[in-house]
């Protein structure tokens, strides 16, 4: 592997890790944690799939959907790594069935408070508003994660994974739509994301005059889910 590529390859794991301490942060703020495996995932893919809410980017690429809800193997390769660095916690480890795609390590994830090096580094990733950080684009991103973790915390905690199978994107269905191209939104995202327009959509039902906040958006969004969920 050359330079470049292991430059690369390292940076892009740097991300999906400091991706991780921010989602656990967020969910932390919103007393949702410890989160199972399944939960944090569902949490991962609500960021993508509504990031264009907050006028951000998606941070996946693609994401193939699968039975039992989002999963994604490398950045739960980066949690395990985490978790040997001591600065997250999981506890309760066991084998779970994913229908068709057989079993899975599941366990409960937490950041370990006890780091002397996790402090720092929420304040470099943007986690600390009363810090700089490295990058300032990751004040908002936390600012995002934080809404959205409340958001999803007015789902009872055990069904935050089951209402996101069925997110208006993930349950999508028609020919090629087995992978979710986030990418492909970039451009064209009104067209391509399905919850985006579900989530902005929430506007046509409000008095003239009034409009809804992002968080707002969130908030309603997550109440869609339960209520389709159970429906």
């Amino acid at each position: 592997m050359s330079d470049g590529l292991i430059s690369e390859h390292h940076v892009a794991r740097t991300r999906r890790r400091c991706r991780l301490i921010v989602l656990l942060d967020a969910a932390e703020r919103a007393a949702i944690t410890p989160l199972e495996s399944s939960r944090l995932h569902a949490f991962a893919y609500l960021a993508d799939v509504l990031s264009p809410v907050w006028n951000l980017p998606p941070f996946d690429g693609k994401i193939l959907k699968i039975e039992g809800g989002p999963h994604y193997p490398e950045l739960q390769e980066e949690l395990d790594h985490l978790v040997v660095m001591g600065l997250v916690e999981v506890s309760d480890l066991r084998y779970v069935s994913r229908g068709l795609n057989g079993s899975r390590l599941q366990g409960r994830y937490a950041l370990n408070f006890d780091s002397d090096h996790l402090d720092p580094l929420l304040a470099a990733i943007g986690a600390h508003a009363e810090t700089t950080p490295y990058d300032p684009d990751d004040a908002r991103v936390h600012e995002f994660l934080v809404e959205l973790a409340g958001a999803l915390a007015t789902l009872p905690n055990d069904e935050i994974d089951r209402a996101t199978s069925f997110d208006a994107t993930y349950r999508s269905e028609g020919p090629g739509e087995n992978v979710i191209d986030f990418g492909a939104w970039v451009n064209f995202p009104r067209v391509a994301n399905s919850t985006w327009r579900t989530a902005d959509r929430f506007h046509n039902f409000m008095p003239e005059g009034a409009s809804l906040t992002q968080g707002e958006k969130l908030y309603l969004y997550a109440s869609y889910l339960a209520r389709v969920a159970h429906g």
